[in-house]
Formats: structure tokens, C-alpha cells, sequence
């Protein structure tokens, strides 16, 4: 068995060296790159959050419009499809990056000053998101497992967009702060409730599994714990090398051995490599003795990180399923109901945390984006459900492509609802 599989990896690699197709992936990055340049170049002149730009170049790109051309050949289709999903590594590091960036503003003395308010809105707008989108998959006949998975997606709230949407505003106001720090909470809350609730949904539905205290609540404990003690000690001791750096090139190489770092050994130990690096970022935050001035490096770092990741995401949309009824009925509910929970939710925790006027009214406005964090808890699902028998790997699929087609809607209001919240709450003023 061994050797054939040897033999079949020895024909593949024949295979694309004799065509070339190393060189026609360089052709392909090349373009998607050339383009995003373009794309950034329209979105910083008509003022734009630029994720959106890369999101609709992705859609472009997407392989449901490539198949659709009637020049290019079966061949090429397969072939620019597996090259697409071979990409798919750079949305791990694209959010280890983000988790590392939204560690980092997660200060212990912010967070004692104002724990109650970040408590509140946190543990409000995620129980909003996951009652009315669990509630309302139930009232149009999902299974139970179906509902419980697609509510525990719904909790998480992607921070790239609105971090990047931050980041290009350079904002330090009050709403800024705390949607930073709401990011960070929001993201380790989701990361854990998922860890919880999928294997409950993936053992309801396995014929030969039972649920026990075991399986259901001491694993996902044991691997969070993991995931957080392995991002504090690697976290701590590369802040300490961190301070001894006087080379901006050295900073740079141990800023990315982290992050990758922790990123390989927690997908080997299979645990959460955005958990880990969430508390790399916490510890850079709050043990360093000095001030380390990493901000400009991730940013330059990430920039060609992030637009990647974006389009790729966009290219995983299917525009197919926009004539399915069925599918977009379940889709839009899930849309509206995990958007009006978000929002309702965090305001409603605002107001009882006695929160100030401009969090309140609109804090949920940063709260709509869910790629990222949701599409890499819906592929984990399809791993995992996609060899059960009957409905259950169908299930799996339709929740991936649900979470893909919310995605684009999310991401593309996302970032314009956060600027909308920036301007009235009085931080940027619209030019």
C-alpha cells in the first residue's frame, strides 16, 4: 500500500514538472498580487475598507465563475480548483497572525479597570448570536446537531476586517479600545464554546460513539489548557528574547519562528493554534518590561498575509447556490438572526455594564465580520463529519457552504458598518 502511494506521488510530481505548473502557479499569484495592488490602490483613494475590494476579487476568481468560462479546459479547471484549496495554510497563519495582533491588546490592567463591561458584552452578544441562530435553524426543521453547530459558528466574530478597518484609520478612541479588546474575548470565548459543542454534535450522530463526561468535557478542557499554557510559555520567552533584539531583522525572523512555530506544533498536537497564539499575543502584552515597538513589523508582515487571505476566501464562494431556494432561505436566516443577536446582544450588555453612549449604540457594528475564525470551524466540521454515513456528511457540507455565502455578506457590511460606527461615535470624521 505503501509503495503504491510512493509510486503515485512520483507520478504526480512527473506529472507537474513535464507541464510546467510550478510555473503556472507563479502566473496565477503573479495576476491574483498585481491585482490586489489595483484593488488597494482604488480602496485607500474612495476611502474603502480594502477588504471588501479583496473579498469581490476573490468572488471573481472564485472556482464556481472559472468553471463557467467556456474557453478554458477541464484540465485547467481541476487543476486551478486543487491549486486554490492548496492554498488553504494560509488562512491558519492569516489568523494566528490576527490572534497574535488581538492578543496584544489585551491588557490585564484594561481588563481589571473594565471587566464587568467586557464581560457583559461579550457573554451577551455571543448568547444572542447562538439563541436566535440555533433557535431559528430549529423552526425551519434542522436536526438538532445541525442547529448546535451552526449557533456555536455564529459566536464567533472574525477580527480581521474590523482590525484592518482600525488599523487604516490609526484610531485610539474609547469604541476603538474596547471592540479591540471585545475582538480578543469574543474570539476565546467562540474557540472554546466550539471545542465543547462539536464533538457533543459529532457524537450525537455516531452510530458507534457514546457521550461521556471523557470525550464531551475533558478532552476539549485538556486541549484548550494545552493551547493556552503552550501560547503563555512560548509568548514569555520570546517577549524575553524579544527585549534583547537590537536588530530589526532579528525581531522580524523571531516575530514570524513564533508565530509559525506555535502554529506547527499546536496543529501537530492537535490543539487550537488560534487559542495558543492568542496568548503569545497576551503574553508580549503584559510581561514584556519594556516596550517592544512590534506594531509596524506585523503590520508590514502581514499586509500581503492578510490580502491573500481575503481573496482566497472569496474564491471559496459558491455563486451556484444562489439559485438554490432551500439553500438561501437557510442561509439569510442564519444571516439576519446571528446580526440581530451580535447587535442586540452587545448592546444590551453595554447598557447594563453602564458602558459610555458611543459603546452602547454602537459596539455591535463591529461585530458582523466571521470569516477566518467561522470558515476554519466549518472545515474542522467537514473533517470530521464528512466520513459518517447518510445526511450527516451532507450536513457538513451545506454548513461550509452557508458559512462561505454569509461570509461575502458579512464581509463586505462588515467593515463599512464599522466605519459607520467610528464616524458616529465621533473618532473619524467622513471626509
Amino acid at each position: 500500500m505503501e509503495a503504491n502511494f510512493v509510486e503515485k506521488l512520483h507520478e504526480i510530481q512527473y506529472w507537474l514538472m513535464l507541464n510546467h505548473k510550478s510555473h503556472k502557479i507563479i502566473y496565477v499569484i503573479g495576476i491574483l498580487i498585481l491585482l490586489a495592488y489595483l484593488v488597494r490602490s482604488l480602496t485607500e483613494k474612495y476611502r474603502i475598507p480594502s477588504v471588501v475590494g479583496y473579498i469581490i476579487l476573490g468572488t471573481i476568481f472564485s472556482v464556481s465563475v472559472i468553471d463557467k468560462l467556456p474557453f478554458l479546459s477541464r484540465e485547467f479547471v481541476a487543476w486551478y480548483s486543487y491549486l486554490i484549496n492548496s492554498f488553504n495554510f494560509i488562512t491558519v497563519l492569516a489568523v494566528s497572525f490576527i490572534s497574535f495582533t488581538i492578543g496584544t491588546s489585551l491588557s490585564l490592567k484594561v481588563l481589571h479597570k473594565l471587566e464587568l463591561e467586557f464581560a457583559l458584552i461579550v457573554l451577551f452578544e455571543s448568547i444572542g448570536a447562538f439563541i436566535l441562530v440555533a433557535g431559528s435553524m430549529l423552526l425551519l426543521g434542522q436536526p438538532l446537531f445541525v442547529a448546535l453547530l451552526l449557533g456555536t459558528i455564529a459566536t464567533a466574530t472574525a477580527p480581521a476586517a474590523t482590525v484592518m478597518a482600525l488599523k487604516e484609520y490609526s484610531l485610539q478612541g474609547t469604541l476603538s479600545a474596547t471592540l479591540m479588546v471585545v475582538l480578543a474575548l469574543d474570539e476565546a470565548i467562540a474557540l472554546i464554546i466550539f471545542a465543547f459543542m462539536e464533538p457533543l454534535a459529532l457524537i450525537s450522530v455516531s452510530p458507534d460513539v457514546q457521550i461521556t463526561i471523557f470525550n464531551v468535557f475533558i478532552i476539549p478542557s485538556l486541549k484548550i489548557i494545552s493551547s493556552i499554557g503552550i501560547g503563555i510559555i512560548i509568548g514569555y520567552l520570546s517577549q524575553n528574547r524579544m527585549a534583547v533584539c537590537h536588530s530589526e531583522s532579528r525581531k522580524v525572523l523571531l516575530i514570524l519562528a513564533t508565530v509559525f512555530g506555535v502554529s506547527a506544533l499546536t496543529i501537530y498536537l492537535d490543539i487550537s493554534p488560534l487559542i495558543a497564539n492568542l496568548f503569545v499575543g497576551f503574553a508580549y502584552r503584559n510581561f514584556a518590561k519594556k516596550r517592544l515597538d512590534i506594531a509596524d513589523k506585523i503590520d508590514i508582515l502581514t499586509v500581503p498575509l492578510f490580502a491573500a487571505f481575503f481573496i482566497l476566501a472569496g474564491t471559496k464562494i459558491q455563486i451556484t447556490n444562489l439559485a438554490n431556494g432551500s439553500f438561501l432561505l437557510i442561509a439569510i436566516v442564519y444571516t439576519v438572526m446571528r446580526i440581530a443577536g451580535k447587535m442586540g446582544g452587545a448592546n444590551l450588555g453595554a447598557k447594563l455594564s453602564n458602558a459610555s453612549p458611543e459603546v452602547s449604540s454602537y459596539i455591535g457594528y463591529g461585530l458582523l465580520p466571521q470569516i477566518g475564525v467561522a470558515i476554519d470551524l466549518a472545515f474542522i466540521i467537514q473533517r470530521d463529519f464528512i466520513h459518517l454515513p447518510g445526511d450527516a456528511a451532507n450536513i457538513s457540507i451545506l454548513i461550509l457552504n452557508i458559512i462561505l455565502f454569509t461570509s461575502f455578506i458579512t464581509e463586505t457590511l462588515g467593515p463599512l458598518a464599522t466605519e459607520f460606527a467610528l464616524i458616529k461615535s465621533g473618532e473619524i470624521k467622513k471626509l
